[in-house]
């Protein structure tokens, strides 16, 4: 691979010496784990950054032992460019069941969707979600949901208190003891926190995410929830070992692709990020909307939003998907994890198609009317793309199977409506090395406008200067 033998060579096994490369980073997902290498990283490097090349392996989380197929992918890899000796080896997971999350609030629509929205945008999947008084049916949900962390909100600045702290109440009657995320009153923060520690919970405490009426702060919390998944995945079953491999970071695959896209919207504008995997169908925005419509909305939307569609997927949720082709198209047998033969890939094609399409829809906003005395009036409920100049397909089924940009394209707004989707001339590309997730773990450790280039020309858009 060009740029391989630059690096600083030094002894190694063998007969071959390795040559150091700035980062080695692993994406281990719940069927593959690709190992990605990187050099031209630092900032007073003289190389260009780049991509080295990538080797991939069957993730084996099952085996009891996640190293082994990290090990299988970084060997693949350096089947082609030889022995590599990177600076930094960092990981982003979404195996071993991802970021399993359930979210807690005061009101459905403030409180418990502030702390949702937090958890996506961390990379979480949240399996549970409540407003209000916990229950004793809540807790049940809850032990059936096996949640890696919990997120707990409830109240604005001076306003309610008594509903968090019945929650972290009940929250100790639980049998399993996940990690508690408290983002709710800070009135009641201290004495939160102490019900829940004294209860044996780890707690991290992060600010309030719905301090005021029509207030989002979610961004310290996604921080938050970061490190306290990394603190989780390495005691996950099958985990245990990835700290042997990894000097940096872990940190959920989604939430490294929304750090990923956030950078990248600060160099291009407001633009729509789709990742269709096997089990689900991420879709990232970064976006304040329409100026037009913005006067329009109904509730505040974060400038950076992930929604997580659990039943959109090529070969987990494949048969979810099969089931809204219409009868007259649908294919006669599904895919496997990896599409073998050109009728698998035929029928995990169609399959993406459906899942970007209907995962765009309902990440999307729509007009919305109300009549009143004084006549009809239309407002705008949810997400509004329509000023999302770009739209970038990211995983496996977009990048790695034909007839991506077309899946993208139809997503994408055509005439008449109601929905609030990317414009019919939004530019449609693909991340067309599959590095977009990479490139999240190595923003927090590498200059990041060389970073930022890295995803450019992934893209295939023109850098500037």
């Amino acid at each position: 691979m060009e740029g391989a033998a630059r690096g600083e060579p030094r002894a190694a096994d063998g007969d071959r010496a390795a040559t150091v490369v700035d980062a080695l980073v692993a994406e281990i997902g719940s069927t593959t784990t690709v190992v990605s290498a990187f050099d031209g990283l630092r900032e007073a490097s003289a190389a260009a950054p780049r991509l080295l090349g990538q080797g991939v392996a069957a993730t084996s989380v099952a085996d009891g032992d996640v190293t082994l197929g990290v090990r299988a992918a970084r060997a693949r890899l350096e089947a082609v460019t030889g022995p590599l000796q990177p600076r930094a080896l960092l990981a982003t997971s979404s195996a071993a069941g991802g970021l399993r999350m359930t979210v807690h609030g005061l009101t459905a629509k403030m409180t418990a969707r502030a702390a949702r929205e937090a958890a996506l945008g961390a990379g979480g999947v949240v399996e549970y979600q409540t407003a209000g008084k916990l229950r004793r049916h809540d807790l049940q949900r809850i032990e059936e949901a096996r949640p890696s962390l919990i997120m707990l909100a409830g109240g604005v600045e001076g306003g309610d208190v008594e509903t968090v702290l019945h929650n972290a109440a009940m929250l100790t009657e639980l049998s399993l003891r996940p990690i508690v995320v408290y983002g709710g009153n800070s009135a009641v923060c201290d004495e939160s926190c102490q019900i829940l520690t004294e209860a044996g919970f780890r707690v991290r405490v992060t600010p309030n995410v719905y301090p005021g009426i029509d207030e989002l702060d979610i961004v310290p919390a996604r921080a938050v929830i970061h490190d306290a998944f990394e603190e989780h995945i390495v005691y996950a079953p099958g985990m245990e070992r990835l700290g042997e491999v990894v000097t940096g970071g872990i940190l959920p695959t989604p939430g490294a692709v929304l750090i990923a896209v956030e950078r990248l919207a600060e160099e291009v504008g407001d633009l729509v990020v789709v990742d269709v995997g096997g089990a689900t169908t991420d879709v990232h925005s970064v976006t304040d909307g329409s100026a037009e419509y913005r006067a329009l909305q109904t509730e505040a939307q974060p400038r950076s939003k992930r929604t997580v569609e659990g039943d959109l997927g090529t070969y987990v949720s494949a048969a979810h998907v099969e089931a809204l082709i219409d009868a007259r198209e649908r294919p006669d047998h599904l895919p496997s994890a990896i599409p073998d033969g050109e009728d698998d890939r035929r029928i995990a094609v169609q399959l993406a198609r459906v899942a970007t399409v209907t995962a765009v829809y309902r990440h999307a906003g729509q007009f919305d009317y109300l009549y009143t005395a004084s006549g009809r009036q239309t407002v705008v409920r949810g997400r509004d793309l329509t000023a999302c100049r770009w739209v970038i397909g990211t995983g496996g089924a977009l990048t790695r199977l034909p007839g991506g940009l077309a899946t993208l394209r139809a997503a994408c707004a055509r005439n008449g409506g109601d929905r609030l989707l990317p414009p019919a001339d939004a530019q449609v590309l693909l991340d067309s090395q599959y590095i977009f997730a990479a490139c999240g773990a190595l923003l927090g450790h590498f200059d990041a406008r060389r970073v930022v280039r890295l995803m450019l020309q992934s893209a295939g858009i023109a850098a500037e200067g």
